[in-house]
């Protein structure tokens, strides 16, 4: 990332203000609000040593898994996540998130399955200026060759297969596996493989969300699996049909 942190930390400000008032940013931050508003509106920059503090904040008192546990939603036990993962405020703060649990591993590439998994690997690759591969339910014109593979889906009861163009992803790529939710384990298993076929290594796992504990195998395959917000109740297969695999 080649941001300069005092920009960053006025953008993360502002993305902060669209689900924070101001007075429970000063509570985060210990500022007085007309300062944070100052920063907000571009008024005033603050300091590399403010901006470090600001963005250091962010991550230590969890800022981004407090907004996620206010704006996520369970239906008859149906996770809703679009208010969070279609929402640009928010997948800037979630990118900031990943982009600080792997950047010592420097991820050159991401990985995903379409559909809700896309705007958090757009969000994340921004901040490693990293090229982003979306595995598809189908194979798309453009691209020639491709790597498949194949699992069986419980809701409906079905065989899902994923494609991705072989040329997208190379030996020396360093490769982030990201998903909206994490729930069986299923699509990131399903992704795993695929990126393994590439011969790129895998630096790790990043999931908004996850729920339950049955995803907790993939700890065998993959070294680092990072989640920002836990739902710990499991629910039934048949009530799920919106959730990630």
């Amino acid at each position: 990332m080649r941001k300069d942190i005092r920009l960053l930390a006025i953008e993360l400000l502002k993305s902060l203000k669209k689900h924070l008032r101001y007075r429970e940013l000063r509570d985060i931050f210990n500022l007085p609000p007309p300062i944070i508003w100052r920063y907000i509106q571009g008024e005033v920059l603050p300091s590399p040593d403010r901006a470090n503090e600001i963005l250091n904040t962010i991550i230590s008192k969890k800022v981004t898994k407090r907004i996620i546990e206010k704006e996520i939603e369970v239906y008859n036990g149906v996770v809703a996540t679009y208010k969070i993962i279609y929402k640009p405020s928010l997948l800037k703060l979630i990118g900031y998130e990943a982009y600080i649990k792997f950047k010592d591993l420097e991820p050159t590439a991401i990985v995903t399955a379409e559909v809700d998994g896309i705007p958090v690997a757009l969000a994340i690759a921004d901040y490693f200026d990293a090229k982003v591969a979306i595995a598809k339910r189908r194979k798309e014109v453009g691209f020639r060759t491709y790597i498949e593979y194949s699992y069986l889906s419980h809701e409906p009861p079905s065989i899902t297969t994923l494609y991705l163009p072989s040329t997208l992803i190379t030996r020396k790529d360093r490769v982030l596996i990201v998903d909206d939710v994490l729930r069986t384990g299923r699509t990131l298993r399903a992704l795993i493989y695929l990126t393994k076929r590439t011969g790129a290594s895998i630096v790790g796992v990043f999931s908004v969300i996850a729920v339950g504990s049955r995803w907790h195998y993939l700890t065998d395959e993959v070294e680092r699996i990072e989640i920002i917000y836990q739902v710990e109740r499991e629910f039934p297969p048949h009530l799920g049909s919106s959730y990630s695999y």
